[in-house]
């Protein structure tokens, strides 16, 4: 790689960066969404709230050490070397969000595992948590456009929508 092109690209790289950070945490909500969606069908009165915590915990952690491991053989192909340093601890900071994304829903079900919610409700209300959490991802993302106010608002609700429609049918098969 070329002088000019290393500059360039460590130009772009907070824009990357800040890039990376949205989708990896984007990933990780809808991910865990869907496995709370998946998990909601088969949760019963008997289901433990930890054993919840325990499958969001494998799927996310999946999930993130999948991201991790693609973003460090990408790194390696494109520049030979393995990611150091400023670029190794980006990569750990942008698939961390996919970590991240799990928090308040294993801290939902974490109450039900102390016997203050019973574990179904505490399975739904952690996924309705993550479909707010996909809104404000969408608003993050649009909020410094130059979209119209009408298109932002349409982009947060397409977004958020998308999050409900995937709690809406499994509340319809359930």
């Amino acid at each position: 790689m070329t002088r000019a092109a290393r500059a360039a690209a460590e130009a772009d790289e907070p824009v990357e960066h800040v890039v990376a950070l949205l989708r990896e945490r984007l990933y990780g909500a809808i991910s865990c969404l869907a496995t709370l969606a998946v998990l909601a069908r088969y949760t019963t009165e008997e289901t433990s709230a930890w054993a919840r915590i325990l499958d969001v915990a494998v799927a996310t952690g999946g999930l993130w050490a999948a991201s991790l491991l693609a973003d460090w053989v990408a790194h390696l192909a494109v520049y030979s070397t393995a990611p150091r340093g400023r670029k190794a601890l980006r990569m750990l900071q942008s698939s961390g969000q996919i970590l991240q994304a799990a928090v308040l829903p294993i801290a939902v079900l974490a109450v039900a595992g102390f016997d203050a919610l019973d574990t179904d409700t505490a399975t739904w209300i952690a996924g309705w948590v993550l479909v707010g959490e996909l809104g404000v991802i969408a608003l993050l993302a649009v909020r410094r456009t130059q979209l119209p106010w009408w298109q932002q608002a349409l982009t947060v609700a397409g977004l958020t929508g998308v999050g409900a429609l995937v709690l809406g049918i499994k509340i319809l098969a359930h």
